[in-house]
């Protein structure tokens, strides 16, 4: 495991430090799944195969959200 900081810049930038980016082989376009639990934050490189997999898990996990909202506020009116 390796340890390091970055620096947020005024438009909410950060940089990831280059020996991370050659340890998991980024290059300038590449896509990062980010994770947030509201407290930590959790980048994870993603390549062009899983991609279309993934956004098709997000779409459905917002579709089960909205679906239990209103399932939730339904209730909360009886």
């Amino acid at each position: 495991m390796h340890v390091d900081m970055a620096c947020l810049s005024s438009k909410g930038q950060f940089v990831i430090p280059g020996k991370y980016r050659d340890i998991l082989k980024l290059t300038a376009g590449s896509k990062l799944v980010i994770v947030c639990d509201g407290t930590h934050l959790l980048l994870k490189p993603i390549n062009r195969r899983t991609r279309k997999l993934f956004r098709q898990v997000v779409k459905h996990t917002h579709e089960l959200t909205r679906q239990a909202e209103a399932t939730k506020a339904k209730e909360a009116r009886k």
